[in-house]
């Protein structure tokens, strides 16, 4: 039996539109949008007029869906018109699609914010003893925790294990089967690290070795692409649909949906879950030391993400060109060239640019939500964010209720998505 929240037809419908969809963008970019299916659907649906159409129908199959599965099914079939509209080049105002698409803010990022994050940086490496101002502290602290490019992979393999162990003991089950079979490098491309999820429970992490690797940064980018990050979600998902716990209507990772800044916003937390950047945790042989890096690397990446999602917008709004963006990310977010290049490549990408914003976004929605939980609660807040299907929305207003007031990880970001959802 399989676990459904509507009528066959309809439950298929939904997952075949999210496998079609794959299939146009594979045709026109290149791209897997549907990174995991687990069920046995293929797709039929041939072309992008009639992915929309069978979006308007299943839209009205289930308009009277009541509770959390309407919610949650309302507002995917609503991102899939969009995601469509999208793909067809349609010129709607970008705010209007990262509202639709992701239910997320689109503007800018306060510069007050970013002055606050750097603060929170250059503090972190005088509290390390480095001297000068913050872009000469941050080029020491590089330079001494750099791993040679032939050397990122064996540094990986050393955070596997112990990734997983506190996956296991804090945060998630997994089946016995689950597994990473290979963690390899690669170059030439425009993301850092990828998990793909090959099925059975099994998976298999790629690094950027174009770009330079810290220790400290590795380990905040491990624990995102395996434990307890993007491998843990994909396995999961998969063990808990075999176990009849996951409905057939939330069954797949489609990229360009409302469940992006759940799916980006955990394993830009993974490393925080695991209390690797906290004394007061009990962790894997993870030494003070370490931890005081690590939480470093976290307010380093925080703080470039910041310039990188500032420039992503003002790119696909018109504000910035090509050259003007990427001078943007070296000065504000410290990013060298290559990183700052390979930034800019990834949010002008015509899949990637809508999907982009989940990042810094769902950093702040997932690691606000955690910290916001008491401890004696964080079982219940895995359940939430790891076993039950959820859009940025339906999350927020599950953390509220746990938390027992309302739950505003947006707050310092004046947004306008509500000019655009219907």
């Amino acid at each position: 039996m399989t676990l459904r929240w509507t009528p066959q037809p309809v439950g298929d419908a939904i997952v075949d539109i999210v496998l079609s969809l794959n299939e146009q963008a594979k045709s026109m970019h290149g791209t897997e949008v549907a990174t995991a299916s687990y069920s046995k659907i293929k797709p039929s649906i041939a072309n992008l007029d009639a992915i929309g159409r069978k979006v308007e129908e299943v839209e009205k199959e289930i308009k009277g869906l009541e509770g959390h599965p309407g919610r949650y099914l309302r507002s995917m079939l609503n991102s899939y018109g969009y995601f469509v509209r999208s793909l067809q080049g349609d010129d709607l105002p970008y705010a209007e699609y990262i509202a639709n698409i992701q239910e997320l803010p689109a503007t800018l990022i306060p510069e007050e914010t970013m002055k606050e994050h750097r603060e929170l940086v250059e503090q972190g490496l005088t509290n390390l003893g480095y001297r000068g101002n913050l872009r000469e502290k941050a080029e020491s602290w590089l330079n001494d925790t750099l791993i040679p490019p032939d050397k990122v992979i064996e540094v990986a393999e050393s955070m596997k294990e112990k990734s997983k162990i506190g996956t296991l003991k804090r945060i998630i089950e997994l089946p016995k089967q689950d597994g990473i079979d290979y963690i390899k490098a690669t170059r030439g491309v425009f993301w850092s690290g990828y998990s793909k999820y090959t099925g059975d429970f099994r998976g298999n992490l790629t690094f950027n070795i174009d770009r330079p690797w810290t220790e400290p940064v590795l380990a905040q980018i491990m624990t995102h692409e395996g434990y307890p990050g993007h491998q843990a979600f994909y396995c999961r998902w998969d063990y808990l649909f075999q176990q009849e716990k996951l409905p057939l209507e939330a069954s797949y990772y489609l990229i360009n949906s409302p469940t992006n800044a759940l799916f980006e916003g955990g394993p830009e937390s993974a490393l925080h879950f695991l209390g690797w950047d906290r004394d007061e945790e009990e962790t894997e042989k993870v030494s003070s030391k370490q931890k005081e890096q690590y939480k470093l690397a976290r307010d380093w990446i925080d703080m470039q993400r910041m310039a990188m999602t500032n420039a992503c917008y003002m790119f696909n709004t018109g504000e910035m060109s090509k050259e003007e963006s990427v001078a943007y990310m070296m000065q504000e977010g410290l990013l060298g060239e290559i990183e700052a290049n390979n930034c800019y490549r990834f949010f002008s990408d015509p899949i990637q640019k809508t999907y982009y914003p989940s990042y810094y976004y769902g950093r702040w929605m997932v690691g606000k939500a955690y910290d916001s939980v008491p401890k004696q609660q964080r079982s219940e807040f895995f359940e939430t964010l790891y076993d039950t299907p959820h859009t940025t929305n339906t999350f927020i207003d599950a953390v509220s209720a746990m938390i027992g007031e309302k739950f505003q990880p947006f707050e310092q970001v004046k947004t306008l998505k509500e000019d655009f959802l219907i």
